[in-house]
């Protein structure tokens, strides 16, 4: 009726208020902060159909006023009100009524149900949503979506991927999160480039964090040399913005990477894709002065993220026992084992120190009444890499080992390493 689509329609400035205010909090920080949905879904068109509404049998009846206020609460309950279970419930409602609706406008509402099931750690329904996204945007009608909206079911797809509950990926997986994120990279690039290299690193250096992602999966692909390239374009980037912490963790990553090229090299598993084109010492040396670059550039880092800075002790230790295996394998036995003692009394020492500060904010949420409440979350980003759980102990286990995704001849050296120094 007239009067219902009046104030769904005058409603609309304020609603897209608090879509722009709320998209940045709502998404991770990683994520496009203009991804969303196109504004053609949440302004009714001006044949907008009511109950009395016919339409050629040859075009899709356009949808009501009641469906556009649908969709209307369902952003608002996910931007607004940050309740993505209250969205996704709505979402799945609107999905069922946008049904005879073109491909580009169904995909963008899959697309953000994705978003909700990701904030509701149910990656399985995420990536079934991201996926129905990705076949939607890439069929027929597809191209007509909003440009933004097929990097970002690429990197939701992709995260959604790496976040599988108790799940140990396969190559082949990797390899699916590894496209995805190159192909998020190459159409988030904002530039006219000349090859598709150049799109993605454009790409890359726009978004340091997923740059990040797309370096672990690479890793977890087998892909060690590419993934150190792309960690130290996330370490550049993220020092460029002053992001000092962040910057360190990639560039220590990328020196891992190394170290598991190197250890790679002259396996009966190895790729040629993986041992790139230097020789065995060529790696291995690169992969020393990466890892002594990154642990040197450890004591610039300062903030007040008393987490971050934690994750920033942890990744150096890892990095410490990754030098020090190498090292030990190539004779430089001394070496490797001052390495390995260094990263072990740094670790123990951030234990500590995680445990003296938990027990004082126990101790003060006690006595204010209060409970400490953790936010749990899927563990994708770089900020969800190996803390104050991190201990020269846990290199002893394969399954810890495997979680941070080193490769089976770097875990040999580590095993040796550990055989003969205790």
């Amino acid at each position: 009726d007239t009067s219902t689509s009046t104030s769904i329609t005058t409603s609309t400035s304020n609603l897209e208020d608090v879509v722009q205010r709320g998209i940045r909090n709502f998404l991770q920080s990683s994520i496009s902060a203009d991804t969303m949905l196109p504004p053609a879904l949440l302004v009714p068109p001006a044949n907008a159909a009511d109950d009395t509404t016919t339409t050629s049998s040859s075009s899709p009846l356009p949808p009501t006023n009641e469906e556009i206020k649908l969709l209307r609460n369902a952003l608002g309950a996910i931007y607004g009100e940050r309740n993505p279970q209250k969205a996704s419930q709505l979402l799945s409602q609107a999905i069922s009524a946008w049904e005879r609706q073109p491909p580009d406008e169904r995909a963008a509402l899959y697309r953000v149900r994705g978003d909700c099931y990701m904030e509701l750690l149910d990656a399985k329904a995420a990536l079934q949503d991201y996926t129905t996204t990705l076949s939607l945007l890439t069929g027929p009608g597809g191209e007509l979506a909003d440009p933004e909206e097929l990097p970002a079911a690429y990197l939701g797809h992709a995260r959604a991927l790496r976040s599988l509950p108790d799940a140990v990926l396969s190559k082949e997986q990797y390899q699916t999160a590894s496209r995805d994120y190159q192909m998020a990279m190459r159409l988030t690039s904002r530039e006219e480039w000349d090859t598709n290299e150049e799109l993605e690193q454009d790409g890359a250096r726009r978004n340091p964090y997923a740059a990040w992602e797309w370096g672990m999966a690479l890793r977890g692909e087998g892909e060690y040399q590419k993934a150190a390239q792309v960690h130290l374009l996330a370490s550049s980037t993220f020092k460029d913005i002053g992001d000092r912490a962040r910057s360190v963790i990639s560039k220590l990553d990328a020196g891992i990477d190394l170290a598991s090229a190197a250890a790679d090299v002259g396996t009966s598993s190895s790729s040629s894709s993986s041992s790139g084109s230097g020789s065995d010492k060529d790696v291995m040396e690169q992969a020393m002065k990466v890892l002594q670059e990154g642990i040197d550039s450890t004591t610039s880092v300062e903030g007040r993220d008393v987490e971050l800075l934690q994750r920033v002790i942890a990744k150096e230790g890892e990095a410490r026992i990754a030098l020090a295996s190498i090292l030990w394998s190539n004779n430089q036995k001394s070496v490797a084992e001052a390495q390995l003692g260094e990263a072990c009394g740094r670790l123990e020492q951030l234990q500590a120190d995680a445990d003296a500060r938990e027990r004082v904010a126990a101790a003060a949420a006690a006595a204010s009444g209060k409970t400490i409440v953790k936010v749990k979350k899927l563990p994708f980003t770089i900020d969800d890499t190996v803390g104050t759980e991190c201990s020269c102990s846990r290199f002893k286990n394969s399954k810890f080992l495997d979680s941070l995704l080193w490769p089976a001849p770097l875990q040999d050296k580590v095993s040796k390493l550990n055989k003969l120094v205790s």
